[in-house]
């Protein structure tokens, strides 16, 4: 996954557009670390500049100087699969007969290469493998053929199968886009005469605006100098509380501090983990979290045993989130400079340490041999998620046959990590969780039921495994 951010001053003033655009996709950097770009419009003419490496690596005074507009779009990539190099780095900008279209999102579409195939037969040229060039040649075809921009994405989603959240500026406006499911979340803010689109409110926080409202499954959000407007397309979730955002938002990807569809995720994850302790108890002497995504679920699983809750793991901030690193052994390295292990708190204790997740597995074993090797007498893991059992293709980066929960039990799955005891949440306590969310969840990673489809090329691969 990504993170995705927009500026739009309506008063067309030049003046801290483009520094809001930077600490937006600077506070959504938990969302991606591979690269970073920004793209702002200077009266009708766009310029962009973009890297890999993380925000602060790709941007300097010097550059944000230079990049001066009076609106601007922003990126932060994840690792993705299949794509490397400098045709994954957003946003992407293209020249057409209906003007400056540049495009930022998070995206994953289904039906790609039929896209691409189709549109190469009509002329289309492509440089890269990517989502957005395949969504900015049918968005610029469609402008031709429609009254306006707002139609001419309308048009888009009706031609694409996927989850995305997307934010598109033209010469004279910014507009934001979710999926017909609301899988991606994606947010609207406002300070005096700015406008903010984002991934997260957690961004809206950083640049101290005042979140308006979640858009809601299949709506295009087009803010001009004139008016904020909104369309929707018909199909999909028919209302804001049939939509699916991820559920995996919550367990791990979004920052504890942001609200998705009206929940905190910290307050879901600390109630996941006061479920996790009724469902899962154990005898300890201490519980840790597994930093940082684990924290919040093991304060509640602490609280819910009557247990001290305290550190055990310092975490390495400059190391990056290795589950969403490209290759393996990308993660590996990361996990063995990410952690270390307060010897004097856990030397001796039957110690529980309580994870969002357990995806690959390689996060988890690593940490248990550091606290055995460190003096833990015990060492029981308990996770505030379900088994991952099948391969997420909307985002979460990791194939069905890397998942050890896709063909091994639990008891399995523990002997694997050298844990003394494993144990997970329900799916049904981990959605209860979720007590103020105003929509639905999709959980496709944990039970198999992929409501936007399946990329085509990988149906026929398609397996599910059934179990008690």
């Amino acid at each position: 996954m990504s993170g995705i951010f927009g500026c739009f001053d309506v008063d067309g003033n030049c003046d801290n557009v483009v520094r809001s655009a930077y600490y937006g996709i600077f506070s959504l950097q938990h969302r991606g670390q591979e690269s970073a770009g920004i793209a702002v419009n200077n009266g009708g003419a766009f310029l962009c500049h973009k890297n890999d490496g993380l925000v602060a690596d790709v941007f300097d005074d010097m550059t944000l100087s230079a990049l001066q507009g009076t609106s601007a779009i922003a990126h932060c990539r994840g690792g993705s699969s299949g794509i490397s190099g400098s045709d994954a780095i957003q946003p992407s900008v293209i020249k057409s007969r209906v003007g400056n279209i540049a495009l930022t999102s998070d995206s994953v579409i289904m039906n790609d290469d039929a896209l691409r195939e189709e549109l190469k037969g009509l002329g289309a040229i492509f440089q890269t493998n990517t989502d957005s060039e395949i969504i900015l040649s049918l968005f610029s075809r469609n402008r031709i053929k429609t009254e306006d921009c707002e139609h001419a994405i309308l048009e888009t989603m009706k031609q694409i199968r996927g989850v995305y959240s997307m934010i598109f500026m033209t010469d004279n406006k910014l507009i934001g886009v979710r999926d017909p499911f609301g899988l991606r979340p994606l947010v609207l803010g406002r300070k005096g005469s700015f406008y903010f689109l984002s991934s997260e409110t957690c961004a809206l926080d950083a640049v101290d605006a005042e979140f308006v409202r979640d858009l809601e499954p299949g709506e295009v959000v087009s803010i001009s100098r004139d008016k904020v407007t909104s369309v929707k397309l018909n199909g999909g979730a028919e209302n804001k509380a049939d939509g699916k955002v991820c559920l995996f938002e919550y367990v791990y990807v979004a920052r504890p501090d942001s609200v998705i569809d009206r929940m905190s995720v910290f307050d879901s994850r600390y109630r996941a983990g006061l479920a996790l302790a009724k469902e899962q108890p154990c005898d300890v002497d201490l519980v840790i979290g597994a930093p940082d995504s684990g924290n919040a679920a093991a304060e509640g699983f602490a609280q819910g045993l009557g247990v001290h809750y305290g550190a055990g793991l310092l975490k390495n901030r400059y190391v990056g989130r290795t589950f969403i690193k490209s290759t393996q052994t990308q993660r590996e390295l990361a996990v063995k400079m990410k952690f270390a292990v307060l010897r004097t708190a856990i030397a001796g204790k039957r110690i529980a340490i309580v994870d969002d997740s357990l995806v690959r597995g390689t996060t988890t074993g690593h940490i248990i041999s550091f606290l055995r090797a460190n003096g833990a007498a015990e060492v029981h893991v308990r996770l505030a998620s379900p088994p991952v059992r099948f391969g997420c293709c909307y985002g979460v980066n990791a194939a069905e046959e890397e998942l050890p929960a896709a063909t091994k039990s639990v008891d399995e799955i523990r002997d694997m990590i050298g844990a003394d005891s494993l144990g997970y949440i329900s799916l049904e306590a981990l959605k209860e969780s979720l007590s103020t969310i105003d929509c639905g969840v999709c959980s496709a990673c944990f039970d198999g039921c992929f409501i936007a489809g399946r990329p085509d090329k990988s149906i026929d691969s398609v397996h599910k495994v059934t179990y008690s």
